[in-house]
């Protein structure tokens, strides 16, 4: 048997650009504090470059400020039925489960589990790589244990996209598993394609040495998937019929690529900085560099310091108080020489330098000013202020509305597994998400402003009970009408208390 690639294992031609698949790597490299452009001195070049982590940093605040206190969770559907209320006659509505409700708790504890739990986490490897698959598998109970769905997170460099369609979503792709033991690498292909309602879930086993297995495009032979204990029991193909998508989620960053202007793949939320992330760390650099160079040291003869010889015989120069790193000898056979180096520092200029490049980089990332940079160094007006947290506000919007997106869909896989596998009895579910005052800032400013044009008959509570609390016209409407009658029912309490 021939080795392949994962093209040549199925068949298909790769639908990511080189430009694509290097810029992810380039990414993931940044992240992990790896960028190409940093260095350790040399015999040959003494230029020290270091980084600032800046990448870890951003995609670390923006993963936070979408997650802060998000809740969801997977209920069964309500329906309301109206009551009266027996002393004051006043009508309300209740809710209650429409059906049966198993399904839906089921969901949920699998939901809180994994997702809920590890969210925060893989969304910031999302965020940095421009990408996050998530896909549900059921792990079967035994010894009397309970069945469950778990999750598999996928980041954008491990992640095969083979085909879209016209709206952007995918309907083929691939995933590798690997297994390393002393001499071999064991890899798992798990193809996953979408044809009309039904996807097909193809699994295939390769082995190849571990030498060659370092070029990553090669899985080496075909083998049977019961030769890896791991998975025998893997299915070598499942159909699942009745469904209009791929059964796994995709998570991709909100914003239009611009290493692939045709690739509907995601970008990273620092991506379009990274030549501004690279001006940073070599200004950094500098500032370090102007602190080294610039500490204080005594020139001194050389006779006057003591000479020794190393393990390899060669001279070295200790002083009496073998501070090496403040007395350096100069051969002038002149024991009474010194001259101290103790030149002025030119910190203040480089740090406003690195800080406008930090400013740029914010504004690049769309974050607020402040997040990185020094906001004293730069005067601005509340306006100015207002406008940058306001796109910072925005931006983080739509981190919540795209993962939103990405959360409905794992929730429908884990629904159509909990159907092929008959986990638990049928039942509808509704997920729902509540997100923080991330914009809590800005909220209070807006809700000020519509309190005033309600008070001044511009608006109507109608309208501000819709847009605070989400409300639909009829929901806002039965609202007021519930707290009008309240207030109707205590006014004539007191007039009948008064009155007695």
């Amino acid at each position: 048997m021939t080795s392949k690639s994962i093209e040549q294992a199925l068949s298909i031609k790769p639908t990511v650009s080189s430009e694509m698949a290097e810029a992810i790597q380039l990414w993931g490299n940044m992240y992990q504090n790896k960028p190409p452009w940093k260095k350790e001195p040399t015999p040959h070049n003494p230029e020290r470059v270091t980084t600032l982590g800046l990448p870890a940093f951003i995609a670390s605040e923006k993963a936070r400020m979408c997650t802060l206190e998000m809740k969801s969770e997977i209920t069964a559907p309500m329906e309301e039925t109206e009551e009266v209320e027996k002393i004051s006659g006043l009508s309300y509505t209740t809710k209650q489960a429409k059906g049966s409700t198993e399904r839906a708790e089921f969901l949920n504890k699998q939901y809180q589990n994994t997702i809920m739990r590890d969210i925060r986490t893989q969304l910031e490897y999302g965020l940095a790589k421009g990408g996050l698959v998530i896909k549900p598998y059921v792990v079967f109970g035994e010894n009397g244990t309970e069945d469950k769905i778990v999750m598999d997170y996928i980041q954008a460099d491990d992640f095969y996209p083979i085909s879209f369609d016209v709206s952007g979503r995918i309907t083929a792709a691939a995933f590798v598993q690997r297994i390393i033991d002393k001499d071999y690498v064991y890899s798992r292909l798990e193809y996953h394609k979408l044809e009309g309602t039904t996807v097909t879930v193809v699994n295939k086993a390769f082995r190849n040495s571990v030498n060659a297995a370092r070029n990553t495009d090669d899985l080496g032979t075909e083998i049977p998937l019961t030769s890896v204990p791991e998975w025998a029991a893997v299915e070598p193909e499942t159909i699942i019929k009745n469904v209009d998508r791929l059964l796994f989620a995709y998570f991709k960053t909100p914003l239009a690529n611009t290493v692939d202007t045709y690739s509907p793949l995601g970008m990273s939320v620092y991506g379009r900085a990274a030549d501004l992330i690279k001006d940073a760390d070599e200004q950094y650099s500098r500032t370090l560099w102007e602190y080294e160079g610039s500490e204080l040291a005594v020139d001194i003869d050389s006779l006057v310091l003591k000479q020794e010889e190393d393990k390899n015989h060669n001279v070295i120069y200790m002083s009496p108080t073998k501070q090496n790193r403040l007395f350096r000898g100069i051969d002038n056979n002149d024991e009474a020489f010194y001259n101290v180096f103790n030149p002025t520092i030119r910190d203040a200029s480089l740090f406003n330098g690195l800080n406008e490049i930090l400013m740029r980089i914010e504004d690049v990332c769309e974050l607020a000013r402040g997040t990185i940079a020094d906001v004293d160094k730069e005067a601005r007006t509340a306006t100015e202020i207002s406008v940058l947290k306001q796109r910072s506000y925005a931006a983080n919007a739509q981190l919540q509305t795209a993962l939103e997106y990405a959360l409905s869909d794992v929730v429908y896989a884990m629904n159509a597994y909990a159907a092929l596998y008959n986990l638990t009895p049928d039942g509808d579910y509704n997920i729902s998400f509540e997100w923080d005052d991330s914009i809590q800032t800005d909220k209070e400013s807006e809700t000020t402003k519509r309190l005033t044009l309600v008070q001044n008959g511009i608006s109507s509570k109608v309208e501000f009970r819709m847009w605070y609390y989400g409300e639909t016209e009829e929901q806002a409407l039965q609202a007021l009408a519930k707290v009008q009658a309240y207030n109707d029912f205590e006014a004539r309490e007191a007039i009948d208390n008064y009155a007695e």
